[in-house]
């Protein structure tokens, strides 16, 4: 079923999938910020002159599904909803839904031809696929570096939960707007890659647990990512000095990166082999004990 206009004028959902009823505090907290963060970002780039509010509805139990709202703070705004060059609150959730598909489409594919009809963009990707969005979802995309970092975010915390299996937006009516499942999640991590003929060049969004913690600036950290143990060096100069100035660490801390993955093409194995992890920057660090899970389940 479409869902309809009515149903997404100001509010829609977000099912977290999954097995389970609980989730991780700080994932449950951080992914609503980072949508928040693209919903603020998409009303920015819009142009529009009023400021809005995203509102949490009370919270049902045995659920994952989050009803949110989207408040406009300047009412008189509200008089002017149906002339042509009017961004509504619709609008705001519309063009999140299609920067969504944009991302997922073009982390699977390569965009080889974009095509500008009027309010519309339409791309073609490397092995023909296509998606029509509006001007102002390929402006997001291509020009906020902090709404593509928020969706890399979201989607690397939500990685690391794992009694989450797919992200999903719907409408007030639960008809699906976009769905991502949990097998997609690493690649919608990733910030952009370099290719040439025989280096790949990650850079992504990283939640590293902390293994072993190395003061040298020369030397190398420990950490899990996505259950693999891997060590890197730190090249964050900021972070070094809050080490220096005596910020406290532990094992079982973690960090959020962005993370470079320099990769060797292999001809033997036919693929792109890992030979080096780099921490460019640390986004913020978690420690454990602030490490909780939101129980779901009925008193």
């Amino acid at each position: 079923m479409t869902p309809s206009t009515e149903n997404i004028a100001n509010g829609f959902k977000i099912r977290y999938d999954g097995q389970y009823h609980q989730i991780d505090a700080n994932v449950f907290i951080n992914s609503l910020l980072h949508i928040t963060t693209i919903i603020q970002e998409i009303n920015k780039i819009s142009h529009s002159d009023k400021k809005i509010e995203i509102k949490i509805k009370a919270l049902e139990q045995g659920s994952f599904l989050v009803s949110l709202e989207i408040i406009e703070t300047i009412i008189e705004a509200l008089k002017h909803i149906f002339t042509p060059e009017f961004f509504t609150l619709g609008a705001i959730i519309t063009t999140l839904k299609e920067f969504l598909e944009l991302k997922k489409l073009l982390k699977e594919n390569k965009e080889h031809a974009t095509e500008f009809d009027n309010e519309k963009v339409k791309i073609t990707t490397n092995n023909g696929k296509v998606i029509i969005i509006q001007n102002l979802t390929y402006e997001v995309y291509k020009n906020s570096p902090l709404a593509n970092e928020a969706v890399a975010q979201n989607f690397e915390t939500l990685q690391n939960d794992p009694s989450i299996e797919a992200f999903e937006i719907t409408d007030n009516n639960e008809n699906t707007l976009v769905k991502i499942e949990k097998i997609d999640f690493p690649q919608m991590s990733v910030l952009h890659e370099e290719i040439d003929s025989e280096t790949k060049t990650i850079y992504e969004v990283a939640l590293l647990s902390i293994i072993k913690i190395s003061f040298e600036p020369n030397l190398k950290w420990e950490f899990y990512h996505r259950g693999n143990k891997i060590a890197a060096k730190i090249k964050d100069t900021t972070f070094m000095q809050l080490i220096d100035n005596g910020q406290a660490f532990s094992k079982g801390d973690r960090l959020e990166v962005e993370l470079k993955v320099t990769q060797k093409y292999d001809l033997s194995v036919n693929t792109y082999v890992t030979k080096e992890y780099i921490i460019e920057r640390i986004i913020r660090h978690i420690p454990r004990s602030e490490q909780q899970k939101i129980n779901f389940t009925d008193k």
